[in-house]
């Protein structure tokens, strides 16, 4: 009990009891008695401002101004019970209050030294009653003294119970505020533990990277941890607390996940991005195996099931590797013997001749065959196995796209450049012309009444951007995800072949790709390399 609030409760029971007892000596024509009991609470009053002045001195001394605070009280109790009557007095109930008060906020040793101190003043209360009636004129002063009771053997009974019931109360109140102080110990020690236990399953429940929520039998959710409001995409446990699971995770069926064990589910967050969770329930029990709701605990699976994905891609490219590899071999012994016929018929032909035609014809296509097979080839054959070296990355596109602009004769068409020199990466210098000239090939397909092709290269942090935007006709959405797979295409001529090996090349050089699509309004391809902080200008050549 802090200062204030013990000087306050003191205060208060002061003036109930001391000023209701002036009052009714008063009523009763016991005007002196009145007067000391008046002069007497204004003690109390006195005594308990100089407590409040000093309160800073007894801030850190609580314990002495407990002591203080008893002896005090023990003093003016006995005054009081002194003034009225003394073993017939009706305050004497005031000398337990005190007693229990120091077995409760005191030691049980404390409690006893105050007891001891009542006893004997309220022994010496008794021998001033009697000094009184032997010194002093009964009919002469105006007293509550009982002389009868006072004086004889009713007095010694009346005495000797007091401090028996004294002694009594101590002892008991001792050991009661004993077995209160142990039980205290133990429940501190219990609540130890139990804060302990509490913050340790806290901790696990948080620790963990998959989401766990804990529902009563009518699907409300009772809690769910750190890791399932992040999976979520939820900021608060308010807002989640006491809402229904279908709020969040609609087409969840508690009593089918039971019974599956196991379930996945699509989820969309507030921003429209898409995320596949995995759900598992189990029943929520006791120590004593008593059901009390049910326990969920999902995990994002988005990572896991896209790099399922990677896997078995990379399984179909490794497939296709090796048809590719198996098929190009086979493929050009005959062609180089086709191709080495035509220049041999060709040479015996004169141009004016009508089979010279149809010589010119198998010789194009021949090399047509010939650049399929190198394609599928490239795909085969590990990008590191190409010879690399840190190459000016704005030279490489400005020379491209100057070929190309050359090369396809449109003046319905436009290359801007916005580029930032002085950009290095580490690659093979042909292979990255080959990227830029099939997505400006990309890029011209899909404008066929012309158009402008922007191309940005730009240094941000520690990676270089490159991008290339059309104002062609745009990729259908459901379409984009398989834009880079080999071997699809939506041209009416085409091996599919362009894009797939514009990916394989780019992540090989540690790059990637992305492509942002709408249907009539243009493709962006985002190409981004790790920067190489190096210059060195003389790999500027197209050389294999």
């Amino acid at each position: 009990m802090g200062i204030k609030r013990s000087v306050l409760v003191r205060i208060l029971i002061s003036t109930v009891v001391l000023g209701s007892g002036a009052f009714i000596y008063f009523v009763k024509d016991s005007r002196n008695i009145a007067f000391y009991l008046s002069v007497i609470l204004a003690s109390v009053y006195f005594l308990s401002l100089l407590y409040l002045l000093l309160e800073s001195f007894f801030v850190n001394r609580n314990t002495l101004f407990k002591y203080f605070q008893v002896i005090t009280d023990v003093f003016l109790i006995s005054v009081v019970v002194l003034v009225t009557g003394t073993v017939t007095s009706p305050f004497i109930f005031l000398y337990p209050l005190v007693i229990i008060f120091s077995c409760i906020f005191l030691s049980k040793f404390a409690s006893y030294m105050v007891t001891g101190l009542i006893c004997i003043l309220y022994i010496i209360v008794v021998i001033l009653g009697l000094l009184i009636l032997n010194h002093l004129s009964i009919s002469n002063i105006e007293s509550v003294l009982d002389t009868e009771l006072l004086i004889g053997e009713n007095g010694l009974f009346i005495v000797y119970f007091h401090l028996v019931g004294f002694i009594m109360l101590a002892v008991l109140g001792g050991y009661l505020s004993e077995r209160i102080s142990v039980t205290r110990e133990e429940l501190g020690e219990s609540k130890k533990s139990l804060d302990i236990l509490q913050n340790l399953h806290e901790n696990i429940l948080q620790s963990l990277t998959s989401g766990v929520i804990t529902l009563d039998f009518d699907g409300d959710i009772i809690s769910i941890n750190e890791s399932g409001l992040k999976i979520i995409g939820i900021d608060s446990v308010k807002k989640v607390v006491g809402k229904h699971l279908s709020d969040f995770f609609e087409g969840v069926n508690i009593q089918e996940l039971l019974d599956k064990k196991r379930e996945e589910l699509i989820y969309k967050m507030k921003k429209g991005r898409e995320m596949i969770l995995g759900f598992s329930a189990s029943m929520l029990r006791d120590s004593k195996g008593v059901n009390h709701g049910y326990t969920i605990i999902f995990q994002d699976l988005t990572e896991i099931r896209n790099l399922e994905d990677r896997v078995k891609e990379s399984e179909k490219l490794a497939l296709l590797g090796q048809l590719s590899a198996g098929l190009a071999h086979e493929l050009r012994n005959p062609l180089s013997a086709i191709s080495g016929s035509v220049e041999i018929l060709s040479s015996d032909i004169s141009e004016d001749n009508d089979y010279y035609r149809l010589v010119k014809v198998a010789s194009r296509e021949v090399e047509r065959v010939n650049l399929i097979v190198e394609d599928f080839l490239l795909l085969t054959v590990p990008v590191d196995d190409y010879k690399t070296n840190p190459v000016e990355i704005g030279y490489i596109i400005r020379q491209t796209s100057d070929s190309f602009i050359a090369t396809v004769k449109r003046n319905d068409l436009k290359i801007d450049t916005d580029i930032e020199k002085g950009l290095f990466i580490k690659a093979n210098a042909y292979r990255l012309k080959q990227v830029f000239w099939n997505l400006l090939t990309n890029a011209m397909d899909s404008m066929r009444n012309g158009g402008k092709i922007k191309i940005k290269c730009y240094k941000d942090n520690d990676s270089i951007k490159i991008l290339f935007s059309d104002q062609g006709t745009g990729i259908d959405e459901e379409l984009i995800p398989r834009v880079f797979d080999p071997f699809f295409t939506t041209k009416e001529v085409g091996t599919g072949l362009g894009l797939a090996i514009v990916q394989k090349i780019i992540e090989g050089y540690k790059g990637d790709i992305k492509l942002i699509s709408k249907k009539d309004r243009g493709t962006d391809f985002i190409i981004t390399f790790p920067y190489t902080d190096t210059v060195i200008s003389s790999d500027r050549s197209f050389s294999r």
